[in-house]
């Protein structure tokens, strides 16, 4: 039954996708006209029937990383590689784009990593689970009902607010161990707060002007300031947020519930003995924690300068990053640099390699072409921009769209509600797979260093909760800022 109401899913949104691109009507014309066809491409590319072999493909991939559990850089590497084959002559230039963006989010991405992760070494977030663990048990002895519900929002609210104030992928890197401690330590199901964790996380980063790429990208577009956001975009992410945490807390309580049953319990986790014992656990556990004091002031201080001056001097986001990375390596210890290089995983940059150049060929071919043509017949209403920003983003990277449109929705409606409407379209989209934004492939690999299948958030995984709550969203703002231009 599980099996099926998966490929349910699955295949529901394969049909709204088809169904939208099928209704694009310029896209279906037959040959396209010259202007459409970019340099060194050819004329097939831009046919529905490239169109239709190049999304069986990218399906098929899915398939296999659902069904399967076919590991993701895998899957989308072979898809992106028989993309450039099916790019032909155009492959050279698809490639030099997609590293174009690749080469940017490599530095950037490096620079946050390595601090975050030698604030994991010094035994840092430890501390942080171990003292939120002591809080939780002290919590659930007085009022045991509401333990599950103030986790989700503590936890949730933590991954939202950091992801505003830093960057969604540093509130992924930071909040994962974390999440995972707290949960393995009281027994709690946490594949449903995890997957809600890369929501929030999007959500944050699209509540502030420097919280994801594409902000920053349609902040230069549209001449946004950081107040436009707060007042404009932050009161519809605060009512998302709180629906995200409530369906969160009745599916880990279900989850709760099925455990118990499972083991033939009575009573679920979290019964007075036990929670005593597990509070002063962690009690114990915090007072023993031995913190490398030089590791994490060197974590901290290198991870809020490059915030900081990123958010400051955007324009040197490089430079930062690189002097960043540079800094990490050279102050930690001999023994260790090589390690602190490299923390991020090889896993993780081929699955970023992957899809930048997989964004590239599909935004060089017919469904980028449908999309483009769809906005411009619309004469880019704001549902349209929301659903083309949707699914331009599941099928290509977050970046990669909103740079690909911005300036062509700009020039259809220069006003803010189109601002927003991308924007939402995009965070919508990055929440519906695992592969659909950088953040999300970064909750992939860090979940998965615990080696315990129970916490590891896989393609397969997220998407029964992903992509339900991803369409919920969609049709949110759409309607949001269709209502409150």
């Amino acid at each position: 039954m599980k099996t099926i109401t998966r490929f349910s899913i699955v295949g529901t949104w394969l049909v709204l996708a088809l169904l939208f691109l099928f209704g694009c009507g310029h896209a279906l014309a037959g040959e396209p006209s010259a202007a459409a066809v970019p340099d060194g491409s050819q004329p097939w590319l831009m046919t529905w029937s490239a169109g239709v072999l190049m999304l069986g493909l990218l399906f098929s991939a899915f398939f296999a990383m659902t069904r399967y559990n076919v590991p993701l850089p895998l899957a989308m590497s072979l898809v992106s590689l028989t993309f450039l084959v099916i790019q032909w002559k155009g492959a050279p230039n698809i490639l030099r784009s997609g590293f174009e963006h690749y080469a940017a989010i490599t530095v950037l991405f490096t620079a946050v990593a390595i601090p975050a992760h030698m604030i994991e070494r010094s035994q840092g977030f430890k501390w942080v689970a171990a003292w939120l663990g002591h809080q939780l048990g002290k919590i659930r002895l007085r009022n045991p009902r509401l333990t599950i519900p103030l986790l989700v929002a503590v936890l949730l609210g933590a991954t939202y607010v950091t992801a505003g104030l830093m960057h969604n992928v540093t509130s992924i890197l930071i909040m994962t161990p974390v999440i995972i401690r707290l949960c393995a330590s009281y027994q709690v199901p946490s594949r449903w707060i995890l997957s809600a964790a890369l929501i929030a996380s999007n959500l944050g980063g699209f509540s502030t002007r420097w919280g994801d790429t594409p902000n920053i990208i349609e902040s230069g577009t549209w001449g946004l300031e950081a107040g436009d956001f707060m007042r404009e975009v932050l009161p519809a992410n605060l009512i998302v947020v709180g629906v995200l945490i409530v369906v969160a807390t009745i599916l880990t309580q279900r989850g709760i519930s099925k455990r118990s049953r499972a083991a033939g319990a009575t009573q679920v986790p979290f019964y007075t003995l036990q929670v005593a014992q597990t509070a002063a656990d962690w009690k114990k556990a915090k007072a023993d924690l031995a913190i490398d004091h030089r590791l994490l002031t060197i974590g901290l201080t290198l991870l809020t300068l490059f915030i900081v001056l990123h958010v400051v001097f955007h324009e040197l986001a490089i430079t930062i990053g690189a002097a960043t990375i540079v800094a990490a390596v050279l102050l930690d210890r001999k023994t260790e640099r090589y390690h602190t290089l490299t923390s991020l995983g090889f896993d993780v940059y081929l699955a970023f390699a992957a899809i930048f150049i997989l964004a590239g060929c599909v935004s060089n071919s017919w469904i980028g072409e449908s999309l483009h043509q769809q906005l411009i017949s619309a004469k880019a209403a704001t549902w349209v921009i929301s659903v083309t920003g949707y699914f331009g983003t599941t099928f290509t990277e977050a970046a990669s769209w909103a740079t690909a449109v911005s300036g062509q929705i700009h020039g259809l409606d220069a006003s803010h509600a189109a601002a927003w409407a991308l924007g939402g379209g995009i965070c919508a989209g990055s929440s519906s797979l695992v592969t659909a934004a950088s953040a999300g492939i970064i909750l992939a690999e860090e979940s998965g260093r615990f080696n315990d299948p129970e916490h590891a958030i896989t393609f397969k995984r997220y998407l029964a909760f992903g992509l339900p709550f991803s369409l919920f969203t969609l049709v949110f703002y759409a309607v949001y800022f269709t209502v409150f231009r």
